[in-house]
């Protein structure tokens, strides 16, 4: 017959294994649309960076962590702190995922940069340029990156993701706003 401890090892060990598998595809699958569901209603295209992904998973990897330690540990003073740091690296990790986006209506693009707590929001007058990195390939020129510099001294550049593929409303509302839009080969 089992005794307690056992059965409390194979429920701590098969949460660890889930939490692990949810560390690989749950910042996408879970941490993005639950956050994107947050913004607002308004924003025409939302986005994120990879490192929303990375620290999400790292911070979900840290749970999974927590109970391989439930699991193997039998030196509760230790488990416990062990798991208390472990469960700090979690919420901050989960935190700085679902504070990394960037989105954008139709009067104004609103950042949260990652590592970043807080978010920034630009009208459309407050854009000094918006900068297309150009890249020749096979015979004709090719988006490598997108940057918007504010007039502020900011400066945020896309060089992957939802952005370099559907920025030009921005660059039509700089431009009625009164900004530079500026094509660069590089």
């Amino acid at each position: 017959m089992y005794d307690f401890v056992d059965q409390k090892r194979v429920i701590s060990f098969t949460l660890a294994v889930i939490f692990f598998i949810l560390a690989l595809i749950g910042p996408a699958a879970i941490l993005l649309p639950f956050r994107n569901g947050f913004l607002t209603r308004e924003a025409q295209v939302i986005g994120t960076s990879g490192w929303s992904l990375i620290t999400g998973g790292a911070g979900l990897l840290a749970i999974a962590i927590i109970f391989v330690l439930f699991a193997v540990m039998e030196k509760k003073g230790l488990m416990i702190a062990l798991s208390l740091v472990l469960l700090g690296v979690a919420a901050f990790g989960i935190t700085l995922s679902a504070k990394d986006y960037y989105y954008y209506t139709q009067d104004r693009f609103v950042i949260s940069p990652p590592f970043s707590l807080e978010a920034h929001t630009y009208h459309w007058d407050d854009f000094e340029e918006v900068t297309e990195n150009l890249t020749k390939e096979g015979g004709s020129l090719k988006v490598e990156s997108v940057d918007f510099l504010m007039k502020d001294g900011a400066r945020y550049s896309f060089d992957s993701g939802i952005m370099v593929q559907q920025y030009q409303p921005i660059i039509y509302a700089v431009e009625n706003a009164g900004g530079k839009h500026v094509r660069k080969e590089i």
